[in-house]
């Protein structure tokens, strides 16, 4: 067996170990650079397999500066690629993609979409996500009013007006 084939054995099973073990191998990420694995892996995996199609083309008489030389070509090539498509994706993806619970909703603001007869609509921002959830209050309450979320019941948030709140603090 050739040692390219070798290489591309090797890099296609690093990238398989990176995705399958993708928790348990984040130590190399602080050692060398975040996403080290699977870029380490597709250099080994291109080296391999360039060198295989410039063997396979040269029919295995290539002089060793094209053999070799075109093949780390290839891999520092796709190492690039691999770390720029890493960066951008990880850049990309939220930082925290856990959903909001309603618990840790209370004591913030939300704006009413719609409402009737206490019940409605509200729409919630935390952690940077926006979510709309059901929700009930004893004030009557309109279409684009601010209120308090003061409970939660099961997903139900429970409501207090902030306009009522501020008109018995003033009176005060």
């Amino acid at each position: 067996m050739s040692p390219f084939l070798w290489c591309a054995v090797i890099g296609c099973g690093l990238l398989v170990l990176s995705l399958v073990l993708d928790g348990l191998l984040d130590g190399l990420d602080e050692l060398l650079f975040e996403g080290a694995l699977p870029v380490i892996a597709c250099v080994i995996g291109v080296f391999g397999g360039v060198g295989l199609a410039v063997e396979a083309l040269a029919g295995g008489s290539a002089p060793a500066v094209i053999a070799l030389g075109v093949p780390v070509v290839g891999a520092l090539a796709s190492g690039v690629l691999t770390r720029r498509v890493w960066t951008r994706l990880r850049r990309s993806m939220p930082r925290n993609t856990v959903p909001m619970t309603p618990a840790e909703l209370i004591g913030t603001e939300v704006r009413v979409l719609w409402w009737k007869d206490g019940r409605g609509e509200v729409a919630a921002v935390a952690r940077g996500q926006q979510a709309t959830l059901p929700a009930r209050c004893d004030d009557p309450l309109r279409t684009g009013a601010v209120a308090w979320v003061t409970d939660t019941d099961d997903a139900v948030l429970i409501l207090t007006d902030v306009a009522a709140t501020d008109d018995t603090t003033s009176r005060s």
